[in-house]
């Protein structure tokens, strides 16, 4: 999950400061005046458009993390999770000495590849309830917002800030989609090749999260496309 999240939550960010920014130039062009007014309409769609671009983006990171915990059962542990090997008895220095010898400092024992390695079980049905949490949460939410746009829409809709969320959408999930088809394949094709060795400490880094979160971008990249595509048209 940590990639994927680090690197979606500040591009969300930083790409919902830009939808701000660019709101705000293009309102002061129109209006052709020093001082900024701005109308409680256009306020409201403001807010409408980018708490639905927020939200979606959340709800990517949802689907994301639940897809990973329903794969780890589905396929195996190691294909969600990258794992550390358990502490070996003999690689102990003087352990009689201080406390007790453990295999895992957190988790239990579990064998993949021939090895012990330790996970801890919880890490899944806590990761399963923030996915859940996540999903259920931000489809309430954008639904909710979209529906108000439909609304608003068929009575005087802001055409230029339409055109802001399309494009922002768009190269935020264009980026996404070209960020994690490569690294998607490298790690698929990384695991399935992966070839255990005696010293090793690591599983093959999981590729769970970046299939699961592509397969969902892919999608959006091409809706969004489509979208602002027709709009240029019009």
């Amino acid at each position: 999950m940590g990639l994927i999240i680090l690197f979606l939550f500040p591009l969300t960010f930083f790409l919902a400061i830009g939808v701000l920014i660019y709101i705000i130039i293009n309102m002061k062009k129109e209006q052709k005046t020093p001082n900024l007014k701005i109308s409680s309409h256009t306020l409201l769609q403001l807010y409408l458009y980018l708490i639905s671009f927020i939200t979606l983006g959340v709800l990517v990171i949802g689907i994301g993390l639940t897809s990973k915990v329903s794969l780890s059962y589905k396929i195996s542990i190691p294909f969600s999770y990258t794992l550390s090997t358990a502490n070996k008895e003999k690689d102990s220095i003087d352990y009689r000495d201080s406390e007790e010898f453990q295999e895992c400092y957190s988790g239990e024992v579990m064998r993949f590849y021939n090895e012990d390695f330790c996970f801890d079980k919880s890490e899944r049905k806590t990761e399963l309830v923030t996915g859940i949490s996540l999903i259920v949460s931000m489809s309430l939410l954008f639904g909710m917002h979209r529906y108000a746009i439909s609304r608003i829409s068929k009575q005087k809709s802001i055409v230029w800030i339409k055109k802001a969320y399309l494009f922002f959408s768009l190269l935020l999930y264009s980026l996404l989609t070209i960020i994690l088809i490569p690294l998607t394949i490298y790690l698929l094709t990384s695991f399935f090749l992966f070839e255990p060795s005696p010293d090793m400490y690591y599983s093959p880094s999981a590729p769970a999260m970046s299939t699961a979160t592509m397969i969902t971008t892919i999608p959006l990249w091409i809706y969004f496309l489509k979208k602002t595509t027709e709009l240029k048209e019009k």
